[in-house]
């Protein structure tokens, strides 16, 4: 799939909301930006992926409002799109990319209204587009502590310990 292509995906599931629609992709082009710049000089990353499902991420949004109860789904309805439209690789960083991962254990103690099964970003490509879309706010880029800061109130220490771990992992990766 081209960046063209998944654009025009993004803008069938906007449903014809054109400021969602705005929103999502000047969100998902901000995520895309940081992204490729983590992946760049990492050797063995598939480039095209990063940006596709950069650019896709969030397609899930058009169904699950930001700030909302039902806000939390929105990387499982992504992944539900995505799967009707033949996109598996695409479909797993959708269900994945929420925070640094979620699993079954946050589930229960947070009283999440998932599925209890892992929801961890697994691929490094998987890993990249999540720590890039925990940094970007809105579609301002933001500080890893920034992050860490937000998750820590918002969920717990824990989850804000996971995003650190998760940044740090990345930049710990083999650079050429």
């Amino acid at each position: 799939m081209k960046e063209k292509q998944a654009i025009e995906l993004l803008k069938k599931y906007s449903k014809g909301d054109k400021e969602a629609f705005g929103k999502v992709l000047a969100h998902s082009k901000a995520v895309q930006k940081v992204a490729l710049d983590m992946a760049k000089d990492i050797p063995g990353l598939d480039i095209d992926l990063i940006k596709i499902g950069s650019i896709l991420h969030d397609i899930g949004r058009f169904e699950c409002k930001p700030h909302t109860k039902e806000s939390i789904q929105h990387g499982i309805k992504g992944a539900e799109i995505l799967r009707k439209e033949g996109e598996e690789q695409l479909a797993r960083i959708a269900e994945r990319h929420i925070g640094a991962g979620i699993n079954k254990e946050d589930i229960e103690e947070q009283k999440l209204n998932l599925p209890k099964k892992d929801f961890m970003p697994k691929t490094r490509e998987e890993k990249i587009i999540a720590c890039a879309d925990n940094l970007i706010f809105g579609s301002r880029v933001g500080t890893i502590q920034e992050v860490v800061n937000r998750f820590t109130k918002e969920v717990n220490k824990k989850i804000g310990k996971r995003a650190k771990n998760l940044y740090d992992e990345i930049l710990s990766w083999e650079k050429v």
